[in-house]
């Protein structure tokens, strides 16, 4: 019987780089099929595939039997198969076969630019697997950002989305915002820049009447503003805010000045005074965010200085040219 040399700490590396490599690729599947699923689904699953690439490796080393049928195709796909269901838990089978589409797709071409530079670096006798995974690895997070820019989306989530704190007449709502720099608008009445908030999360704050006239003004019934005259208490907290955006130009949105506004649970200095611009519908499908804060407000107030453009979160509203 042969005699190996196993080196634990090389052994430990390919093992954890095929770990990444099967959470990385279940992970770009579920992102860019939208497959709801959770880390610890992910995780659990890439336990399965780098348990089946270990015993693979122990049997190519004749330390275990079952080497012909560890890498059997029908058994590699019981295996992938397996962490699909473990990942996703499909409801049908036709969301289980668009999910398998793109998971053996993205793990194919990952996979043989792996193998690729593993020859290619190495040799035919000792072939650099490691590094071959490392570029699989980073194959799939090419792929993701170039056909859906999902690194992309991800880090901006998570860089430029700030918590935003409102309070009015002693009532206080919290609304995660993102950094817009299409969010132009300025306050017509003191050049002030303007928060956009979804009118869901603001109506704890607005009175009824204020939320009957900004549904008729959604609804086309410009003579709803006439009925503004009447909020006695709100009459001077109210601004009329004009703005234009993709498909709507000319546009007008209710808006009132806050008690306190505070950024990332600082409070902004008395010389910068947003007005919050009441947005009638919803700002992000997914209900990630519900304001849409300009930047200037971020750089002046928290010293960030590089938000450039294209940075940032993607452009809702611009102000009409009259505001500049």
């Amino acid at each position: 019987m042969p005699k190996y040399t196993l080196y634990v700490d090389v052994w430990l590396l390919r093992l954890g780089c095929n770990f990444l490599f099967e959470y990385l690729l279940l992970w770009a599947t579920a992102t860019i099929t939208g497959t709801r699923t959770s880390s610890r689904r992910l995780f659990l699953a890439s336990l399965v595939g780098t348990a089946h690439y270990f015993l693979y490796l122990l049997a190519s080393l004749g330390l275990i039997p079952f080497y012909g049928l560890l890498r059997f195709l029908p058994v590699i796909l019981i295996v992938s198969l397996s962490m699909l269901i473990i990942a996703f838990r499909p409801p049908i089978w036709s969301r289980l076969t668009t999910v398998a589409g793109y998971f053996y797709a993205i793990g194919f071409v990952a996979a043989g630019a792996g193998m690729a530079t593993a020859y290619l670096v190495g040799h035919s006798g000792a072939p650099q697997f490691t590094l071959g995974t490392l570029v699989s690895i980073l194959t799939i997070l090419i792929i993701a950002e170039l056909g859906w820019g999902i690194v992309h989306e991800r880090m901006v989530k998570h860089v430029y989305q700030i918590p935003v704190e409102i309070s009015c007449d002693g009532v206080v709502i919290k609304v995660p915002g993102l950094v817009d720099t299409g969010n132009n608008l300025k306050d017509p009445l003191n050049r002030q820049p303007v928060i956009i908030v979804e009118q869901r999360a603001l109506n704890p704050l607005l009175p009824l009447a204020l939320q009957e006239i900004i549904g008729q003004l959604d609804l086309g019934e410009l003579e709803a503003m006439d009925r503004l005259a009447d909020l006695l208490e709100w009459q001077t907290r109210v601004r009329l805010i004009p703005f234009s955006s993709i498909g709507k130009k000319n546009g007008l949105l209710v808006g009132f000045r806050p008690d306190e506004i505070k950024i990332a649970n600082q409070p902004i200095s008395q010389n910068l005074r947003p007005t919050i611009a009441i947005h009638p519908h919803n700002l992000d499908p997914k209900g990630e965010y519900a304001a849409l804060v300009p930047p200037t407000i971020v750089e002046n107030f928290l010293g960030l200085t590089n938000l450039d453009q294209g940075e940032r979160g993607e452009s809702h509203a611009s102000a009409t040219p009259s505001d500049f």
